[in-house]
């Protein structure tokens, strides 16, 4: 699993009895920041990771930025045996650029008290709902606290990303990938989710009825039988 550990709190119980590795990419989760966010610096910790557990025939399932990256690695890793790539953003505008721009000297605003964190963090997976003890597991990941107060702990400069260009490389991808999409996502509505596996040689579809950008909350069961195969 690659990005963010906390989106997979509701698929982590549903694997047992098979060995699960979780990456928090770099400046994500409880990893740390660096000077670097580029695509291939994210595929770097995801293969190094692989090469450092001696792992092979692997199952990686990434979530947006992650299955991203996941695919990208399946262009060049002789360790990936397979891809489940959910909800992965396929366009670039005008408005991610500039969004990317303002992104690339961003600190983290520090809060004198958690609770207003904890509200931007539950919008954060919005149409989703966490209860209290799944928004306070995500809180674990996501806050940290320092002089003065509260702030997340994932780092502002992973949003100045390069430009997305997924179809430049989804031809070269040489191993099986299902593609998962909730039909009411904005990151990857279903004609996307379609063209993205119509780019990727033997890919399949499947859009997720109802669920959101994060399907692996919306819909945790179908995404642990699909990485379970």
């Amino acid at each position: 699993m690659t990005c963010h550990l906390g989106y997979w709190l509701r698929v982590l119980p549903l694997l047992d009895g098979v060995r699960v590795v979780a990456l928090d990419f770099r400046g994500h989760g409880l990893s740390r920041h660096a000077e670097s966010y580029r695509y291939a610096d994210y595929e770097t910790d995801l293969t190094s990771l692989l090469d450092r557990l001696d792992l092979d025939d692997v199952t990686v399932a990434g979530h947006s930025l992650g299955g991203y990256v996941a695919l990208l690695a399946a262009t060049r890793s002789d360790r990936i045996g397979r891809v489940l790539a959910i909800d992965v953003k396929s366009d670039w505008t005008e408005a991610d650029a500039a969004f990317a721009e303002r992104s690339r000297e961003a600190t983290q605003r520090v809060e004198p008290e958690r609770e207003p964190l904890l509200g931007r963090l539950a919008k954060s997976v919005v149409p989703t709902t966490l209860d209290a003890d799944e928004l306070e597991l995500l809180a674990e990941r996501a806050l940290e606290p320092v002089d003065g107060g509260w702030r997340f702990r994932w780092d502002r400069r992973v949003l100045a990303t390069e430009p997305v260009d997924a179809f430049a490389f989804l031809g070269r991808v040489r191993y099986p990938v299902h593609v998962l999409a909730g039909s009411e996502s904005e990151v990857m509505p279903p004609d996307s989710a379609h063209r993205f596996a119509d780019a990727t040689p033997g890919a399949t579809v499947e859009i997720v009825d109802g669920a959101g950008h994060h399907v692996e909350l919306d819909a945790p069961e179908l995404v642990a039988e699909r990485i379970l195969g």
